[in-house]
């Protein structure tokens, strides 16, 4: 999102939750007794206990909206800060390394580049990446808008899982709809571009199309045109040459992440768009399989497991970020051990990795990351 959220600077923390956490951290630092880390991130001084995913049946995933990679220094104003190496930390306590992250709001080339250099850093291995515009145009940033006007969506991919097959602009973007004058057009704004590419799995030897999204938000528009973003990104995995390759066949998995901008709920039901595209939902046209919701309904609470991984904070918790998968012929894929990574987590995965302290006060994000393991 745009406009930056109090919730960033000051956050109440439960007790309970508090000591909870803190018993996990002291786990984690019992448990991590491996090498120093590759050099290069500052004060680390254990190695990731996270692995390389070997399995040939399953791919780690994750997206996020990183909100630009906000650090403790970008103040003035104090509501652009932040500590985005804290998810960094909390993937290296998960058992295996990300194969596919899914990332928006990135500024440019640049900044990917720098991820991925620090990625490297932190897992010890090569990371690639593209991005729906190398240089997006600068528009506003709200109150951080030095900071955050310019904004792009990117496919990173962990290069001994995965090579890249595709991923040429033009035919690798789109732009998502808002509402205007009554109809739904396309959104002139770089940030809603999503981008997607069709990778080779080394281990498997199977074929992903991974794509990356960020609809318009609610004050331009955005969720009054839900619905055809849906249908246009579930389009966009299989058009322009994604759903086959003349030398791989048929594509074997489709995975998209993003950020919605769009609540699932209203009221006591399902959002049109929601209702369409989650595939575990009677009359889902889309037949979307989300990890979150998914991995909910194997509790004795969902509805309470939903509201509890909330993934932005605005006026209420709202679920607006997604890990989508889809298999071929519509056909819904097994998800498994899904997480979204609260900031706390974040807070005592860093302390526990490096020498060099967290800052309590700053989150990885606004937004809370989503996580999950997509079975072929």
């Amino acid at each position: 999102m745009q406009t930056p959220k109090s919730s960033r600077t000051v956050r109440t923390r439960l007790l309970t939750g508090r000591s909870r956490l803190l018993a996990v951290a002291a786990a984690l630092v019992t448990a991590l007794t491996a090498p120093a880390l590759a050099p290069g991130v500052a004060g680390a001084q254990v190695a990731a206990e996270a692995r390389p995913n070997t399995d040939p049946g399953f791919l780690q995933v994750y997206d996020a909206n990183v909100e630009n990679l906000p650090t403790s220094d970008e103040q003035p104003p104090a509501e652009c800060a932040g500590d985005w190496h804290d998810l960094m930390y909390y993937m290296r306590t998960r058992e295996l390394k990300p194969d596919l992250y899914l990332v928006q709001q990135l500024n440019n080339r640049a900044q990917l580049d720098l991820l991925l250099q620090r990625m490297e850093e932190h897992f010890g291995e090569k990371f690639a990446g593209v991005l729906a515009e190398n240089d997006p145009e600068p528009t506003t940033g709200g109150d951080c808008n030095a900071f955050k006007k310019r904004q792009t969506n990117a496919v990173i991919w962990r290069t001994d899982r995965f090579s890249l097959v595709k991923s040429q602009s033009p035919d690798n973007r789109w732009q998502a709809q808002n509402h205007v004058d009554g109809a739904c057009v396309n959104n002139d704004q770089p940030r809603t571009k999503g981008v997607k590419a069709l990778l080779r799995d080394r281990v498997s030897g199977r074929t992903v199309t991974a794509a990356s999204f960020h609809w318009p938000t609610m004050a331009h528009g955005g969720e009054e045109c839900a619905d055809e973003n849906a249908v246009e990104l579930s389009n966009e995995l299989t058009e322009d040459g994604y759903d086959s390759h003349p030398q791989y066949g048929a594509t074997d998995l489709y995975i998209a992440g993003g950020d919605t901008n769009a609540h699932d709920r209203e009221g006591t039901g399902w959002r049109e768009w929601y209702a369409m595209a989650n595939g575990d939902l009677a009359g889902s046209t889309l037949g979307f399989r989300d990890a979150v919701y998914a991995d909910c309904e194997t509790t004795a609470d969902p509805a309470a497991c939903r509201k509890d991984r909330w993934t932005l904070l605005t006026r209420s918790h709202r679920r607006v970020d997604y890990l989508l998968a889809r298999g071929p012929g519509d056909t819904l894929p097994r998800t498994t051990d899904a997480v979204v990574p609260t900031f706390d987590e974040g807070d005592l995965a860093d302390e526990a990795l490096s020498d060099d302290g967290d800052n309590r006060d700053l989150d990885y994000s606004d937004h809370r990351a989503v996580g999950a393991r997509v079975h072929y």
